[in-house]
């Protein structure tokens, strides 16, 4: 048995929640606004429409405090955040394209609906802004979303996966250190489950975009994403899997389970490792046991890599003031202050480079996904994206589950993920 000689320590960071879709409060009276699309100008102010599905929360407290020092510094525009429901965003902005009444500003759900809102014509063409911007070269390539070399999208901030590890359990085994590898996770699940006093780890292996979010990084640190989805490793990634489950490191219920389960599950005490994201920090501070956290483990001659998630921030193509809305975006989402704010209302993870100079992106705990935000992998520029996930999810909790092997697992998840891209682009 490896005795690695150094543990992770840290203190805990702020609560963090997860998004739910709803409506958004007016920056200037905390009202919800239902008005109408499109720039107006009264006098000496002009109006830009934000279209936002941030519900009452962290979220939106945030927006609209970045909202208020906007218009503090530029008493001669006004932002009007407009409630919309997330399910029904992307409709609602195709539909503003045929009726000429699409929104200045609006956040969207980058990784499923980028493709389908380029090719009809929602975004405004950044590129002019985006290669005069001072800033830009802060930024990873995978934050800013182009179709060809046009940038129509940006990803300011992003929730990414990483490991949890039950630092008093590892203890109890003479592990001294977090596993860093794949193979040296297997070793340490066969050392703290032998006696049946605990268990390996909790994840989701839902059959949807969770299982397939929380599997794919196996892959993507082998260099295999969701266009290149073949060859023997992927075979190799399966029967790993298949052996965690048949040998009892993962129970079969994780076939089932969301993040949200998987994540009580390692609350219980009786998991040593978890992989789930950086919006359960917060979840930490009461718990009973010692944790540390650490980055997704690699391949063993690979790289730690996870996909980003998050919101797009967009210029609708139908806006009469770019140029404004554009120094909204500027100003109050793209600013070192603006990614210390998002991190520090919820937990969040900046894009941007040198946000990790801030104190409060220093923490040992937060430290894991601010890396692996540097160099996140890239989602398919592809309509079908989330189909793709669902092919993949859906057989990775067949193994899970015992109802396929990992070969057949692979082989299905192969045929299914190119038959849902349908032909599409990546």
């Amino acid at each position: 048995m490896r005795n690695r000689n150094k543990i992770l320590t840290a203190a805990a960071v702020g609560a963090v929640f997860t998004l739910a879709l709803g409506g958004c409060t007016n920056s200037e009276n905390g009202s919800t606004s239902s008005g109408e699309s499109g720039s107006t100008s009264n006098g000496d102010v002009t109006t830009l429409t934000f279209w936002s599905y941030y519900t009452a929360g962290s979220q939106a407290e945030w927006l609209a405090a970045q909202v208020k020092k906007f218009e503090t510094d530029n008493p001669d525009i006004k932002i009007d955040v407009i409630e919309t429901v997330g399910d029904q965003q992307d409709q609602k902005l195709l539909a503003s394209v045929a009726t000429g009444r699409g929104p200045d500003l609006f956040i969207n759900n980058i990784v499923v609906d980028f493709p389908t809102l380029a090719a009809a014509g929602v975004f405004a063409d950044l590129t002019p802004y985006w290669e005069k911007f001072a800033d830009a070269d802060e930024f990873p390539e995978a934050s800013v979303w182009k179709d060809g070399d046009t940038v129509y999208n940006l990803l300011p901030y992003t929730n990414l996966l990483g490991m949890y590890y039950n630092l008093d359990i590892l203890g109890e085994y003479g592990i001294t250190e977090p596993p860093a590898t794949l193979e040296e996770l297997q070793a340490d699940m066969e050392v703290v489950t032998a006696d049946g006093k605990y268990k390996g780890l909790a994840l989701s292996g839902a059959p949807s975009v969770e299982g397939a979010w929380l599997f794919a990084p196996q892959l993507l640190g082998e260099g295999i994403n969701y266009c290149n989805f073949d060859g023997p490793k992927v075979g190799e990634a399966f029967n790993r899997l298949d052996s965690w489950a048949s040998d009892g490191f993962i129970p079969k219920a994780a076939a089932t389970w969301d993040q949200n389960a998987s994540w009580q599950q390692f609350m219980t005490g009786k998991y040593a490792f978890a992989f789930n994201g950086n919006w359960q920090l917060g979840g930490l501070e009461d718990v009973a046991f010692k944790y540390g956290t650490a980055q997704y483990p690699k391949p063993e001659d690979g790289f730690s890599q996870v996909y980003p998630g998050g919101e797009g921030y967009g210029i609708g193509s139908q806006s009469e003031h770019p140029d404004l809305a554009w120094k909204f975006l500027e100003q109050a989402i793209l600013t070192p202050e603006a990614a210390d704010a998002i991190f520090t209302a919820t937990g969040s993870i900046p894009t941007r480079a040198d946000a990790t100079d801030s104190a409060a992106l220093q923490g040992d705990f937060v430290k894991p996904f601010v890396t692996a935000a540097s160099d996140p992998g890239s989602w398919p520029k592809n309509e079908n994206t989330a189909k793709m996930q669902n092919a993949l999810g859906t057989e990775v909790s067949s193994v899970i589950s015992g109802q396929k092997t990992g070969d057949e697992g692979a082989q299905a998840a192969i045929k299914n993920i190119a038959d849902a891209a349908a032909g599409g682009g990546c």
